[in-house]
C-alpha cells in the first residue's frame, strides 16, 4: 500500500472512531502534541503520519494498524499476548495491571463505556482488591511455570505495595463504567477452592493461611451478594449479573467506548490475550451475550436463584477447612 493510501486509510479509520460532533483535528492536537498547522498538513495528506504517531493513534483510539497494512487479507487478527517476562514477573505483571487502569480511566466517562465478561473464574475486577486472593493467583502462576523454587511456600511470596495499590485501583476503576455485565459459571468458586486444597495438601500453604484465604473468600462473597442484591456498585453505576446454567470453557471479556474496542480471552491464570481486531471484538461480544439465553439474571431480580447461588458458594467455601 502506498504512503498516500495508508495515510488516507488511517484518517478514514480515525473519523469512524470519534464521536459525532468531535473535531478530529482538535483530538490529534491533544493526542500527538502537535501544532494546529502540523495536524492539518497530515489531514490534507501533505505529510504522512509517522510510525510513532500512528502507534499512538492506534493505542489511544483503537485503530487497527494491521488492517490498514493488509494483514487481515486472510482473515488474520493480531493479539497482544501480554506475556509476563521470566526475569521479573512481578514487575511485568504490574505493568499489565497499570495499563488497564490507564485504559479504564480514559474511557470510563464516555456515556458508551461498557465492560462485559462471561467468566468461569472469579473475575479480577473483584478479587484483585483482596491481598491474599490476588497473591494466591500469582503464586499458582509462579509455581506452575517454575518461576519460584518448588520448596517456597505461599507465605514466602512478597507482593510489593505499589502492585497491591495498583490492583485496588484496577478494581475501583472497573466499577466506573456506564454499563457493566457479568455472566458467571455456577462453579465460580469451586475451581479456586480445589486449587487451594491442592497446595495445602502438598504443604505449600499452611493451615493458618488457608484459614486467612477462607476469610477473604467469605468477605468477597458477601461483597458480591450485596452488589447483586442492589444491582449497583458503590460508585452508583449499574451492574447486571447473570448465573449461567451451562459451564464455560474459558473467560471472555470486552471493553468498549464510542472510540475504543478491545476483546480479551483469559489465559495463563493471571493475564489475557487482547485484540483490537473488529471481527474478533464482534465475535467475542456476540458470544458473551448469547450466553444470556442459558442464564438467569440475579441482580435486582431472580431473588430465589440469587439466594440459592450464594448459599451454595458459602457451603463450598466452608468446606475449605474441616
Amino acid at each position: 500500500m502506498t504512503t498516500f493510501n495508508y495515510n488516507s486509510e488511517l484518517i478514514k479509520a480515525m473519523k469512524e472512531k470519534i464521536p459525532s460532533g468531535v473535531y478530529l483535528a482538535n483530538t490529534l492536537i491533544d493526542m500527538l502534541y502537535l501544532g494546529k498547522e502540523a495536524v492539518y498538513r497530515r489531514l490534507r495528506g501533505e505529510v504522512p503520519f509517522t510510525l510513532a504517531e500512528a502507534a499512538i493513534i492506534s493505542q489511544k483510539m483503537g485503530v487497527s494498524l494491521d488492517k490498514l497494512v493488509g494483514t487481515n487479507m486472510n482473515a488474520n487478527a493480531i493479539f497482544d499476548l501480554n506475556i509476563v517476562r521470566q526475569h521479573d514477573p512481578l514487575e511485568t505483571y504490574y505493568s499489565i495491571v497499570n495499563n488497564y487502569v490507564r485504559i479504564f480511566r480514559e474511557i470510563k466517562d464516555d456515556p458508551m463505556s461498557e465492560l462485559c465478561t462471561s467468566s468461569n473464574m472469579i473475575p479480577q475486577t473483584f478479587y484483585l482488591k483482596y491481598e491474599l486472593l490476588s497473591k494466591f493467583r500469582m503464586f499458582k502462576w509462579l509455581y506452575q511455570f517454575e518461576k519460584i523454587d518448588i520448596d517456597n511456600h505461599f507465605e514466602d511470596i512478597e507482593m510489593v505495595d505499589k502492585l497491591l495499590e495498583r490492583q485496588r485501583e484496577f478494581v475501583r476503576e472497573s466499577q466506573e463504567f456506564n454499563r457493566t455485565e457479568y455472566i458467571w459459571d455456577d462453579q465460580l468458586f469451586v475451581y479456586l477452592i480445589n486449587d487451594i486444597k491442592y497446595f495445602a495438601s502438598v504443604h505449600l500453604i499452611s493451615h493458618e493461611y488457608v484459614q486467612k484465604l477462607k476469610k477473604e473468600l467469605l468477605q468477597l462473597l458477601d461483597e458480591l451478594e450485596e452488589i447483586a442484591t442492589r444491582g449497583t456498585f458503590k460508585t452508583g453505576k449499574e451492574v447486571s449479573i447473570y448465573i449461567a446454567n451451562v459451564n464455560f470453557e474459558a473467560t471472555y471479556s470486552y471493553i468498549a467506548s464510542s472510540s475504543y474496542h478491545v476483546s480479551l480471552i483469559r489465559v495463563f491464570a493471571i493475564n489475557s490475550f487482547a485484540s483490537h481486531d473488529e471481527a474478533v471484538f464482534k465475535s467475542v461480544k456476540e458470544w458473551i451475550h448469547s450466553l444470556k439465553k442459558f442464564s438467569t439474571l440475579i441482580s435486582q431480580s431472580g431473588e430465589m436463584q440469587r439466594i440459592k447461588f450464594f448459599k451454595t458458594q458459602r457451603e463450598i467455601i466452608e468446606g475449605l477447612c474441616v
